[in-house]
């Protein structure tokens, strides 16, 4: 088996005569941590992939600096995916991004006493301490983090503790489908944290009955796997397998929960996730009256979260200013005058983030003005 330090990512933002302090470079074949969170009467299988590009010059200058060059990208998965899912697009974030970090993190659906922090609700709560756990080996500490609202929360038996930590960094929250509903979570239960929401192929901006979602989307994966015979079909099916894996995963763990608790309910954690993913996100349910900058960007030929049904056209010759700001009056009523937020109508299907990549990074990150700008080795190119 080959070494993963010689096995480098194609879109490594390395010249061949490059220093090697200045390369910016990712694993070929990435490995996430697997952590188990107990809060609310139960305990969660929970994983976080995190993605550090920096170069070894990057590395001295944010411990001279004492903080990141940038926000970390905190990126929430597609329904059911697994961490190392969509890695191209995830590692293309990192090289990428002022901070050239991302963290993944993925966590079983929370059913635990108190229904209140079921669900995306409880998620929310566990997925943060997650990335807290995750990123504190790098010594980073997440900036602003106020202790959790559900209570004591353990990861591997232990509180999280990055106050010890050399470096700071805010977040910039990101999500794919029913990630992207994650993602607007997470900004409006910590605004201290987050200053900026990047979204691909989001659910959460058309009102829908768990059925009628479930049916859509299993419409667009039967009309991906027809047009993607060709280039994008190995994408296709790694976007499959990591579905089923998950969701069979997911299943299997509620069930088993369901038994050795004695609390049968956990049993249908997959329906509620299903229920979550359906929910509707504005204003009224999710403020985020703290971002600065949000990124918002659709598949052209998504059919699951199409954007002809969600800004009225798929042509990006449509996206008139007149069209962002209804957008904007319908979704972000209380974002600040002064934020920005950009909408994208960008080629692909509702797998668009993984058959376009480096587009979708590059377009989020640099509407979130977190796009890295030096262009010298092993800078973007």
């Amino acid at each position: 088996m080959k070494s993963r330090a010689v096995e480098l990512m194609p879109l490594a933002l390395a010249a061949s005569a490059a220093p090697l302090g200045t390369r910016r470079i990712v694993p070929s074949s990435p490995a996430s941590r697997r952590m188990r969170v107990t809060f609310n009467g139960e305990t969660l299988s929970a994983w976080c992939l995190v993605i550090d590009a920096r170069s070894a010059d990057e590395k001295r200058e944010d411990l001279e600096r004492g903080a990141l060059k940038g926000s970390t990208a905190v990126f929430f998965q597609g329904h059911a995916q697994r961490p190392t899912d969509a890695y191209p697009f995830t590692s293309a974030l990192a090289v990428l991004s002022l901070s050239g970090i991302t963290a993944v993190p993925v966590c079983d659906t929370p059913y635990g006493t108190d229904p209140a922090w079921r669900g995306d609700n409880g998620k929310t709560v566990a997925l943060m301490e997650v990335v807290r756990a995750a990123l504190k080996p790098l010594g980073i500490r997440v900036q602003g983090c106020p202790p959790p609202a559900a209570g004591p929360v353990l990861v591997d038996a232990m509180p999280v503790d990055d106050g010890t930590c050399s470096l700071a960094s805010g977040i910039m929250a990101m999500g794919w489908s029913h990630g992207g509903i994650l993602a607007r979570r997470f900004a409006h239960a910590y605004p201290k944290c987050v200053s900026a929401l990047g979204q691909v192929c989001p659910a959460g901006y058309e009102r829908l009955t768990p059925l009628g979602l479930t049916g859509r989307f299993a419409a667009e994966a039967l009309r991906i796997s027809k047009i993607t015979a060709g280039s994008h079909s190995l994408d296709a099916l790694r976007s499959a397998l990591g579905f089923t894996r998950g969701l069979t995963g997911d299943v299997a763990r509620s069930l088993l929960s369901a038994a050795s608790s004695r609390f049968p309910a956990r049993g249908v954690r997959a329906l509620l996730d299903i229920r979550d993913c359906s929910l509707l996100c504005d204003s009224t349910n999710f403020g985020v009256p703290g971002l600065t900058r949000v990124a918002v960007a659709f598949g052209r030929d998504d059919t699951c979260m199409s954007p002809k049904r969600i800004l009225g056209t798929d042509d990006p010759a449509g996206l008139t200013p007149e069209v962002a700001e209804r957008f904007r009056e319908a979704y972000f009523a209380d974002l600040p005058g002064d934020a920005s937020l950009r909408v994208h109508i960008l080629p692909g299907t509702h797998l668009g983030p993984v058959t376009h990549s480096r587009d979708y990074a590059r377009t989020i990150l640099e509407s979130l003005g977190e796009l890295v700008c030096d262009r010298g080795p092993g800078g973007a190119a």
